[in-house]
């Protein structure tokens, strides 16, 4: 069930925007801090670490949570997740030990006598063929199993107390006799913090699923380690590192998709909204003395065996829950949730394009295709139950046959041409208009070829030296007074050059008054001053 838009008021709303824009601005070239600072850090394997603490309180209220009255004992059957095994250790000893029965699956501690570091070395180090034959007084050797798998991870306690917190806060993946090593010198050091079983990932890289709660919204974000599990060449930390370390060593993911567990996702979600709503609960943000901005983030994991393991809790500032609930955040914004301006103006669309909720066409042939088949096995189903009724019942008389010139016609005619069919409206995807095309005004100049390019009106080009002002003639020009009485001087010459032949003196008259000269053109002109000299 999809949970409906948050929402925030416009004063939060202005500052997510802020840390947005930041953050996106702080980014240059998709880059951490800076490609050179980038660049600087990863060379340097001694700045991968940074601080992060775990909350040992969250362990406890696991514990608590996992006894009340239930029907079901199994915890991973109750909450969705199951807890590795985990030691709490307070001043370098043995505090408490978290486990899951074998038996019921139910959460278990076990008592003080069982908190042994010989139970501890034995449960972490399940040791290998060539390691048993060491012998006890051999020294530890960290070049030797340096090649070795992770089998424990170490965290330093979270604490609002100076003197209660480990000098060291930074994580730490150790193997077989890295372990071994901490076990016995963790109560001269006085570390306090958590030692957990190694968790295998689900795949070839390490991982983890962090999920936050913000404005009652739960997101979760998949952080997944860019070197393989099972390096040579490097340490366990580069290998293993997640949101521990460095963001450069791995990558980040707002969704979890696996087909091997395609639910996967809801059950993280799920499980991140109930852990955290116990939290609130129990009231752990006063009993850590969090500040308005911290908050408690959640990590899982997921195995091969398709199972989801809570690994810890951590506190996280403010700005990265808010980076982290970005796409929760955007469909609250007041752009998402108000009416939009003037929507009613938006066109419809056209009819090629794919409308909402509207499958694409080879589903949709498929589906139609499943459906008649459906049909027809439903009428078959149908004609076999039920009595065939007589022929003379379901049937009508046979119409008569056409002679063969009109059937032809008949034929020809419910045919349509092959142009008629290609114009059809579906064959363009320009958007449907609510009125009619405009008319296209005519160009403000015309053509014109005389002389020796009266010859090439026939082509459909002009010829390459013509120059085309001497062909466009513009169609409204001073004298266009003069041009509209043209037809009447031609009326008016043909009529002089008649009575020019019997009266040459008063063609002569004409000539000198000049009235002749403006109604005729210059080749007419020329004829009948001609006419004059011989008259």
């Amino acid at each position: 069930q999809a949970k409906p838009p948050l929402s925030v008021s416009s004063k939060d709303m202005e500052r997510i925007r802020r840390v947005f824009d930041e953050d996106v601005a702080g980014k240059k070239f998709a880059s951490i801090v800076s490609p050179r600072r980038d660049a600087v850090i990863f060379r340097n394997s001694e700045k991968h670490t940074k601080p992060c603490e775990c909350i040992v309180e969250l362990y406890e209220l696991l514990w608590r949570w996992g006894h009340r009255g239930s029907e079901n004992t199994g915890f991973a059957k109750n909450f969705g997740f199951a807890i590795p095994d985990t030691i709490v250790v307070v001043k370098g000893k043995p505090y408490a030990w978290y486990f899951i029965s074998k038996k019921d699956g139910s959460l278990l501690r076990k008592s003080e006598g069982n908190l042994q570091v010989s139970s501890i070395e034995a449960k972490l180090c399940r040791e290998r063929p060539k390691e048993r034959s060491r012998s006890k007084e051999e020294t530890f050797d960290e070049e030797e199993d340096e090649r070795a798998c992770a089998c424990a991870t170490w965290m330093p306690m979270s604490s609002p107390f100076p003197e209660a917190r480990c000098h060291s806060q930074t994580v730490e993946f150790m193997n077989v006799g890295r372990t071994r090593h901490l076990l016995q010198t963790m109560s001269s050091q006085g570390l306090s913090g958590i030692i957990q079983a190694f968790v295998e990932p689900h795949g070839i890289s390490n991982f983890l699923v962090r999920t936050v709660q913000y404005k009652g919204q739960t997101s979760l974000c998949v952080r997944t380690n860019r070197s393989l599990l099972m390096g040579k060449d490097m340490n366990h930390f580069p290998r293993c590192v997640t949101f521990e370390g460095w963001e450069g060593l791995s990558s980040s993911c707002s969704r979890y998709r696996n087909h091997r567990h395609p639910h996967m996702e809801e059950l993280i979600l799920e499980a991140g909204s109930l852990l955290s709503q116990q939290i609130e609960r129990e009231r752990v943000r006063d009993m850590l003395f969090l500040k308005d901005t911290e908050h408690i983030a959640l990590h899982f994991k997921v195995t091969s065996d398709h199972m989801l393991y809570f690994i810890y809790g951590s506190v996280v500032p403010e700005r990265e829950v808010i980076l982290q609930t970005r796409p929760q955040l955007l469909m609250g914004d007041s752009c998402m949730t108000e009416a939009l301006p003037c929507q009613a103006l938006l066109p419809g669309g056209a009819d090629r394009q794919a409308m909402p909720h509207q499958p694409p066409a080879c589903l949709r042939r498929h589906t139609e295709k499943l459906q008649a088949q459906r049909a027809l096995i439903a009428i078959g189903d149908r004609e076999e139950r039920e009595p065939r009724a007589s022929a003379r019942q379901t049937s009508v008389p046979p119409l008569p046959p056409l002679p063969s010139g009109e059937s032809s016609r008949a034929s020809a005619s419910r045919r349509r041409a092959l142009s008629a069919r290609r114009t059809s409206q579906e064959s363009t995807i320009l958007p449907r208009m609510g009125y009619a095309f405009p008319e296209v005004p005519d160009c403000p100049f015309h053509v014109t070829a005389t002389g020796p390019l009266a010859d090439t009106s026939k082509y459909e080009y002009a010829p390459p030296g013509a120059d085309p002002s001497t062909l466009r003639r513009p169609l409204i020009t001073a004298s266009s007074a003069l041009s509209a009485r043209q037809p009447e001087a031609l009326g008016s010459m043909s009529s002089d050059l008649s009575q020019a032949a019997c009266r040459p003196d008063d063609v002569l008259m004409r000539l000198v008054s000049g009235r002749l000269a403006l109604s005729t053109t210059p080749r007419r002109r020329t004829g009948l001053e001609r006419a004059c000299r011989v008259a």
